[in-house]
């Protein structure tokens, strides 16, 4: 009994994000989900990674989990704008007219 509500769970769980990757796959993104249920509890890690038309870039990553101690969720963001590719101090000379 309790394999068979393992297997429900972990079915559950899985396919909407795997219909929701499927609308995200392109040449320029990369994706990947791992989801985990068993007698201790259950877990999901996701991370994708994107690269745009302009040279700008986002990378996110996402975890969480819960269990018979409690319940937890950790996130990761990371982006870059590609229009504005040029250093602080190149920045700020510019800025000021030098």
């Amino acid at each position: 009994m309790r394999t068979i509500r393992r297997t429900l769970v972990a079915s559950a769980l899985a396919l909407p994000l795997t219909l929701g990757a499927a609308g995200i796959a392109s040449a320029d993104t990369y994706g990947s989900t791992e989801v985990q249920a068993g007698p201790d509890g259950a877990a999901t890690h996701s991370t994708s990674a994107t690269a745009g038309e302009n040279g700008d870039s986002q990378y996110r990553q996402h975890s969480g989990w819960a269990g018979q101690d409690g319940a937890g969720s950790s996130e990761t963001h990371s982006s870059t704008d590609g229009g504005h590719d040029q250093g602080v101090l190149s920045g700020t000379l510019g800025a000021i007219g030098l």
